[in-house]
């Protein structure tokens, strides 16, 4: 069973700033091994950010499916496994030059990194748990 974000959960990780977004997608993410992105029929959505193309990601899928909605109606959530992530996205994130943006929100596209900036965060707070 997912874990399931209240209201009010939901409330007080919208109102987190950027740097307070990122810090707790990566705990989140390791803690609940998953990392959601919306895809369609193409593929997964890209957003631009500071002239960069990015995958915009989430914690929980309850943030990410608020993001569907006009140019994105079409959307789904989806999960990642976290051993996937690292094992398989990183490398073609790189491949492709795209970068991640961590929990975007109304106002911009959060905290821009690059995959292996992502992955090697979430492997420390993965050991640094163990």
């Amino acid at each position: 069973m997912d874990y399931q974000l209240t209201a009010e959960e939901l409330a007080r990780i919208i109102a987190l700033d950027a740097e307070q977004r990122y810090e707790y997608f990566i705990k989140a993410v390791a803690d609940l091994e998953q990392i959601w992105i919306l895809t369609d029929d193409e593929g997964f959505v890209l957003v631009s950010a500071e002239d960069e193309r990015c995958i915009p990601v989430w914690p929980h899928a309850e943030l990410a499916e608020q993001w569907i909605e006009g140019e994105w109606s079409n959307c789904t959530a989806q999960a990642v496994a976290i051993d996937t992530w690292l094992e398989k996205w990183t490398e073609g994130l790189n491949g492709d030059e795209l970068s991640i943006a961590v929990l975007p929100d109304t106002d911009g596209p959060g905290v821009v990194v690059t995959p292996d900036e992502l992955a090697e965060t979430l492997v420390n707070e993965l050991e640094d748990e163990a």
